[in-house]
């Protein structure tokens, strides 16, 4: 994982390059050099050394010196797809994934990402022609943003090294899915269940399978990792199936002893010997954490930036403990139905959920794929997520829609695959934690009680004036404030970057769905 940065047809553009670069040293432990395949033309990377930290270097040629690519993520099939290139006569001089991702454009086109296993963002420069190719992942785990002139293009990781480096144009966001070239801007991914196959019965054995080889293949071969664990359903899992092949690897976990989280989670230490590391949660310094944590996610929706400081934390402790790479469950809650709101939806059928599921996958990669990549990389340590493998979305897409939610005497509760995996298990995962129901981080930490009654809203309530509020709702009217959470945090971000430049952060986080039964149910969660 890393920060990239591409400037084509671009004055200055080496200048331009370094400039960003300079600004993504959080993203990597390592600056690798800055290379002008053509005039006006430009492409650096800020390296987190993880897949052949020596011979790693980007930019990567592919095999004829013809395309030069610039790459964030990681490929998890690189291996496979080395030795398929290989059997086709290409010759490798690195073990990177960078490298593999080179060739594999190089021999297959733009047919290369129907063959790319991970997360991934990156350009990929013709020496030959002068065009190129940006691309990101199907759902956006890596990012990639961009500012578009008469003439050229500016790419990177992150807004605000886009916004310094040129003092016009609007910061545009590549869609999770999408290639972009200088005549095609189309999707190559879409992420729905294949009309083509009849919905599946629910299969523990098969789902335990697949679950057990997205740990596996995301765990890095002679390296140390850690898990974020917070004793509910998905992290529980993820750090079950990666003790199978590295039980040494500890996990963290955020809050103290009073935390809701806390017993489930030292329930499952308790019976397995985990490694339960906890990372304090202090009301006071968290909130005095609020203008970093804004800054860091590039984000003032509350839903991200709440969560966000969780992820922060997280992610500070295992960079002081020396950790380059760690697991999470995201992905797990769209994917299974564990929100209340993807509950009551799919408790009334298909034709509700599916929708609701469909527009949460679409807004992952700006909310919970964006926190988890910025706060991760903000202290150089790549998150990666077992749930969003390929093989498990499908899965999880193709699924019969019955077998995610039973009714309950307290309603309906999603997720049943993931809690039937318990029953595979009974030894090493605690049944309580089958049972339980979704707690968001900032709760199961025990910093907030609920949507309103929190730290945060409180904090907000107590610096921004009635009048300070509706003064930022009439000068922020396209971004839609409907809190002082959120103008308090929107007037952090705007302090760091020109809020007005970046037109994606007017497209507020929020679900649309028809009206449920129980509605009230829904409405007490949002609350």
């Amino acid at each position: 994982m890393c920060g990239i940065a591409v400037a084509i047809d671009w004055d200055d553009a080496e200048a331009v390059v370094r400039k960003m670069i300079g600004s993504l040293v959080h993203r990597g432990d390592v600056d690798d050099p800055v290379l002008s395949p053509a005039p006006d033309t430009a492409m650096g990377t800020r390296r987190l050394r993880i897949v052949d930290a020596e011979g790693g270097v980007q930019p990567q040629f592919a095999f004829d010196n013809r395309f030069l690519v610039s790459f964030n993520g990681e490929i998890y099939n690189h291996e496979a797809l080395r030795r398929e290139l290989e059997g086709l006569g290409v010759v490798f001089h690195t073990a990177s994934d960078t490298e593999v991702l080179a060739n594999a454009l190089r021999v297959w086109g733009g047919g290369a990402l129907q063959r790319l296993v991970g997360m991934y963002a990156f350009v990929a420069f013709d020496l030959k022609t002068g065009e190129f190719l940006a691309a990101r992942d199907p759902l956006g785990v890596k990012p990639l943003y961009l500012i578009q002139s008469a003439r050229g293009f500016l790419f990177c990781s992150e807004i605000r090294p886009l916004l310094a480096a040129s003092e016009t144009g609007e910061v545009l966001l590549l869609p999770p899915g999408h290639a972009l070239s200088r005549t095609l801007f189309t999707p190559f991914a879409r992420l729905a269940p294949d009309p083509a196959i009849a919905p599946a019965a629910d299969r523990p054995e098969t789902l335990d399978r697949l679950l057990e080889d997205a740990v596996r293949t995301r765990i890095p071969p002679g390296l140390p990792f850690a898990t974020f664990f917070s004793g509910g359903i998905d992290s529980t899992l993820i750090a079950h199936y990666a003790a199978r092949h590295r039980p040494e690897a500890p996990g963290y976990f955020l809050g103290g002893y009073d935390a809701p989280d806390y017993a489930y989670a030292a329930r499952y230490a308790d019976m397995t010997g985990y490694d339960m590391r906890l990372v304090p949660m202090e009301p006071d310094h968290a909130i005095g954490l609020i203008g970093d944590v804004v800054s860091t996610v590039e984000s003032f929706e509350p839903s991200v930036v709440r969560d966000a400081l969780c992820g922060y934390l997280l992610s500070r402790r295992a960079q002081a403990d020396g950790f380059r790479v760690a697991l999470c469950g995201e992905g797990a809650d769209e994917l299974f139905a564990g929100y209340v709101p993807l509950e009551a939806a799919y408790a009334e059928g298909a034709e509700y959920g599916d929708p609701v599921r469909e527009q949460l996958l679409a807004g992952m990669h700006r909310s919970n794929l964006q926190r988890v990549d910025r706060c991760g990389m903000r202290f150089g340590v790549e998150v990666r997520e077992p749930f969003l493998d390929p093989a498990v979305i499908a899965y999880a897409l193709n699924l019969d829609p019955a077998a995610l939610v039973r009714e309950t005497s307290t309603g309906p509760m999603g997720k049943q695959p993931l809690r039937r995996l318990f029953d595979l298990h009974p030894g090493q995962l605690p049944r309580e934690i089958a049972a339980r129901a979704k707690l968001p981080m900032h709760r199961g930490s025990g910093f907030d009680v609920s949507q309103a009654d929190a730290p945060w809203v409180r904090h907000a309530e107590a610096v921004v004036s009635d009048r300070e509020f509706s003064d930022g709702q009439r000068e922020y009217a396209a971004f839609d404030l409907r809190t002082k959470e959120e103008w308090l945090y929107l007037r952090r971000l705007a302090e760091t970057l020109d809020v007005r430049r970046v037109p994606h952060l007017t497209d507020r986080a929020r679900l649309s769905f028809p009206t449920l039964k129980r509605m009230e149910r829904v409405a007490e969660y949002m609350a």
